[in-house]
């Protein structure tokens, strides 16, 4: 199936959840019932997602160009994915059903990755599997959330030991396929979730990690370790580029810091910012979440989208400690962990722009608040 009606099954099934849960909710208004009714549930996210999407939709008032940013507002019905979550899953067992549909869709992605590097020959740095994605950074961004999520599950007690080995398994292979990507962002936002993972599941095991990665790195082909070594490489061109991109993107936030050039405005714009040092003289987005927000939307913009990662962290990380609801600290850990990595791997990449990230981001911090708030209390110990 072609990408674009992969995107296009997503958008209508995406449309599709959003009448049903109207006409649902019509329907319970006309019986009586509160028409709002789950939507109601409380949940951290929806404070700081709302200020950000109004931020952001504000700032297109002040663009550039406001015809050509008001073509992006169709981009922030995706923020209703978090509403959406709140009020469509309905205890534990829903959210883990979400998981394993998530667990599916991982496995594809692997198998898929599997053809194109052993079979399709996209085993090198100019030629990267993508596993039928736009573009690989897309294909090792999802498998690094994916796998963490799953990992998750796999070192939390409570769940069959059958499905907790699936889960392992599943993550260790969508491991391999990040390492297999070239793709240094996920490297390390999949090294940043890992820490976080093994602190709040197993904070013994901690001082394994170290070994853990370099075992990791010693198996993998020769070229993906090369690849790695050039991380923090400031004289690769990619790197020479994105700094390039960073110093593009301050001049526009300092020129305009409160709403920015406007929504969609950075790629027609940035050959009239670049910088002396640049690579590739167009490009889509400036590679780092944090910069292209303020640089197309604002400083205030970009505050908000660190307001959405601290509150899913602080928010997330008791319910990662609740001995009482392991299926729910199952859920936590793993938006704690996808979270540090989108983080980390949004310092040098625009995966915030990435809508078939951003949606999977968008449930996945969701998932534990929603388990957590229509989750029953439990039950008090008997004396």
């Amino acid at each position: 199936m072609a990408l674009s009606h992969v995107m296009a099954a997503a958008n209508v099934a995406f449309a599709l959840a959003l009448l049903a849960s109207l006409v649902w909710r019509v329907r319970a208004r006309k019986a009586g019932g509160d028409a709002l009714g789950p939507f109601r549930r409380p949940s951290p996210l929806h404070g700081p997602v709302a200020l950000f999407v109004l931020l952001s939709i504000l700032s297109i008032f002040f663009s550039t160009d406001v015809v050509r940013s008001a073509g992006e507002v169709k981009g922030f019905v995706t923020f209703l994915l978090v509403v959406l979550v709140s009020g469509l899953v309905d205890g534990v067992e829903d959210a883990h059903l979400v998981v394993d549909a998530l667990r599916l869709t991982t496995l594809y992605l692997v198998l898929r990755g599997l053809v194109d590097y052993f079979v399709r020959g996209y085993d090198n740095v100019w030629e990267r599997l993508s596993g039928g994605l736009s573009v690989y950074m897309t294909y090792a961004g999802l498998l690094m959330v994916l796998s963490l999520v799953l990992a998750a599950r796999a070192l939390t007690a409570g769940r069959r030991r059958r499905e907790r080995l699936v889960d392992g398994v599943l993550a260790a292979a969508a491991v391999l396929l990040v390492g297999l990507s070239f793709t240094r962002n996920a490297y390390l936002g999949l090294a940043a979730g890992a820490v976080v993972l093994v602190l709040t599941a197993r904070p013994r095991f901690s001082l394994a990690l170290l070994p853990l990665a370099v075992l990791l790195f010693a198996v993998l082909p020769a070229g993906v370790r090369e690849r790695a070594a050039t991380t923090f490489d400031r004289t690769d061109s990619a790197a020479r580029d994105r700094l390039s991109m960073w110093s593009a993107g301050a001049v526009m936030i300092s020129e305009r810091p409160f709403f920015g050039v406007g929504p969609g405005r950075v790629k027609e714009l940035y050959p009239v910012y670049r910088q002396p040092g640049f690579v590739e003289a167009r490009v889509g987005h400036l590679h780092n979440n944090l910069v292209n927000l303020a640089a197309e939307t604002g400083i205030p913009s970009a505050l908000a989208y660190l307001a959405i990662v601290g509150a899913a962290f602080v928010a997330a990380w008791p319910l990662s400690r609740d001995r009482t609801r392991p299926d729910v600290r199952a859920l936590a850990r793993g938006a704690l962990a996808a979270n540090a990595a989108l983080f980390v791997a949004g310092m040098f990449e625009y995966s915030f722009g990435d809508v078939e990230i951003l949606r999977v981001m968008l449930v996945v911090l969701a998932l534990p608040f929603a388990a957590a708030g229509a989750a029953p209390a439990p039950a008090p110990p008997v004396s």
